[in-house]
């Protein structure tokens, strides 16, 4: 089983959904762990590092979302992005379903497993 995750879109998100110690543990449990190049970059982790936690590396990005059963993502995926997604895939992260609702019915349409991570307010 593949557990994937691309860029955010960094105008909005900063943060990475797999960080190497992430992949780690992913990998200790049996998964496969696939991420697009330069993935954490901007935060200073180079792929290598990512590589050297088992993290195999991609350049397209369309090969992670439409190889991997789970998708792992901080935000929602843009429209184009979400198109490459297929039946009985997952896609887990903060989706904000009352901001992205029409995308996420498109995907649940598609048969796509949606599970989003919501923060309550305190």
């Amino acid at each position: 089983m593949r557990i994937g995750s691309i860029h955010e879109n960094q105008n909005i998100e900063k943060r990475i959904a797999i960080t190497p110690e992430l992949v780690k543990k992913y990998i200790s449990l049996g998964f496969e762990v696939s991420l697009v190049e330069n993935y954490g970059s901007h935060l200073g982790i180079k792929d290598e590092h990512f590589k050297e936690m088992g993290a195999k590396i991609f350049k397209d990005e369309t090969e992670i979302l439409s190889s991997c059963n789970i998708i792992l993502q901080l935000g929602m995926l843009s429209d184009e992005k979400s198109s490459h997604i297929k039946e009985n895939q997952t896609l887990i992260g903060v989706l904000n379903p009352y901001k992205n609702k029409e995308q996420l019915e498109n995907l649940a349409k598609k048969k796509v497993n949606l599970f989003s991570l919501e923060l309550l307010p305190r």
